[in-house]
C-alpha cells in the first residue's frame, strides 16, 4: 500500500471533518443534493470528453496507486546488472528462466525477444512500441483526473447558482430559504474539496507513477540490449546509473 498517498488522503479528510465539527453542527455540511450534483455532474461532464473505458482505466490506475507496489528504477538497475552477471556465467538460457519467473509483462516480453535471438533493432522497436502504448494509457488516466478536478469547482458553482435561484424565488416562504442557502454554499464547498483534496492530488500521483514507469522501461530496454550483446556488467551498471542521474536532474 502506498503510505504517503493514503496518509495524505486520510489527513485531508480528517482536516475537513474537523473543520466541519468545530461549529458543533457537522450535519449542516451534509447535503445529498450537493453531492449528487457535484460528483454526478463531474462524472457526466468527464464522460463527454473521455470514453467510459478511459474513466474505468483511470479508476483502476488510482486503485493501483493505493494498493500496488510502485516501480523503482534503481531496483530495476540492480536486477538487470545481476541478470547480466548470471548471463556471463551461464549463457543466454538464463533469460528464458527469468522470463518464466517474472510478473512484469514488459520485462517478460523483452527477455523472450532476447532469448529468441531477435535482432537488436527489432527488440528495441517492439519494446519502444509497447512502452509508448503503456505511456499513452497512463497519461490518459492523469488527464481524466485533471479534467475531473477542473469540472468539480464548476459543478459546485452551478449548485450555488441553483441554490440562490431557489432562495430568491421563495423569499415569501422563510422556511425554504435555509435549505436553499445551504445547497448554495455546500455545493461550492464540495466542488473545491473534491478538486483540491482528491482529483488533483491523485492526478499528480499518477503523473509521478507514469514518469517512474517510463524511466523503468527505458532502463529495461537499454539493459536487455546490453545483456543480449553480452557486455560487461560493470559497463552496464555505469550506463544505467546515468539514466537515473539524468532523471533526478529534471
Amino acid at each position: 500500500m502506498n503510505r504517503s498517498l493514503v496518509m495524505g488522503l486520510c489527513g485531508s479528510v480528517l482536516l475537513v471533518v474537523a473543520g466541519a465539527c468545530l461549529g458543533g453542527r457537522p450535519l449542516t455540511f451534509v447535503s445529498v443534493e450537493g453531492i449528487l450534483l457535484v460528483l454526478g455532474g463531474t462524472l457526466c461532464s468527464t464522460l463527454v470528453q473521455f470514453s467510459l473505458g478511459d474513466l474505468q482505466s483511470a479508476l483502476r490506475d488510482a486503485r493501483g496507486a493505493l494498493f500496488q507496489r510502485q516501480e523503482n528504477p534503481a531496483s530495476r538497475v540492480r536486477a538487470l546488472v545481476q541478470l547480466s552477471r548470471r548471463v556471463k556465467e551461464s549463457g543466454l538460457l538464463v533469460l528464458d528462466e527469468e522470463a518464466s519467473r517474472t510478473t512484469d509483462s514488459f520485462l517478460r516480453l523483452g527477455l523472450q525477444l532476447a532469448v529468441d535471438g531477435q535482432q537488436q533493432e527489432e527488440i528495441s522497436s517492439i519494446l519502444q512500441t509497447e512502452m509508448r502504448t503503456a505511456n499513452e494509457q497512463s497519461w490518459r488516466s492523469v488527464q481524466v483526473f485533471e479534467t475531473m478536478g477542473n469540472f468539480a469547482p464548476a459543478m459546485g458553482l452551478i449548485g450555488t447558482l441553483i441554490g440562490l435561484i431557489q432562495m430568491l424565488g421563495s423569499l415569501q416562504d422563510p422556511s425554504t430559504i435555509g435549505p436553499a442557502m445551504s445547497l448554495a454554499l455546500v455545493a461550492t464547498l464540495y466542488g473545491s474539496v473534491s478538486a483540491n483534496l482528491f482529483f488533483f492530488p491523485i492526478a499528480g500521483k499518477l503523473r509521478g507513477i507514469a514518469q517512474e514507469r517510463e524511466q523503468s522501461k527505458l532502463i529495461t530496454i537499454e539493459g536487455l540490449l546490453s545483456v543480449a550483446r553480452l557486455e560487461s556488467p560493470i559497463m552496464l551498471e555505469q550506463r544505467l546509473q546515468g539514466f537515473i542521474a539524468v532523471a533526478s536532474n529534471h
